[in-house]
């Protein structure tokens, strides 16, 4: 049997919004230019949503690697 690998995922914070649906728009924007990014917050489960607010938003994380490609296509989306 050969032996288990494990890849590890160097993620990165490239944004923070303070709504699920602003965070899921920008995901989606970053996944349909095939940048591999997740969303992350604490909202206790889905049972406490303004938990969001106190434990710093959502934010938007990639792989280290496309980290600055993804904050250059929010900058272009942001400025307009």
């Amino acid at each position: 049997m050969p032996p288990l690998t494990t890849k590890v995922w160097h993620m990165k914070t490239v944004a923070t919004y303070l709504t699920e649906a602003d965070a899921n728009i920008v995901l989606g924007l970053l996944k349909s230019n095939h940048i591999n990014a997740n969303i992350v917050a604490d909202d206790g489960g889905g049972m406490g949503p303004s938990l969001v607010l106190f434990t710093g938003g959502y934010k938007l994380v990639v792989d280290e690697k496309d980290a600055e490609r993804a904050t250059e296509i929010i900058k272009a989306v942001d400025s307009k």
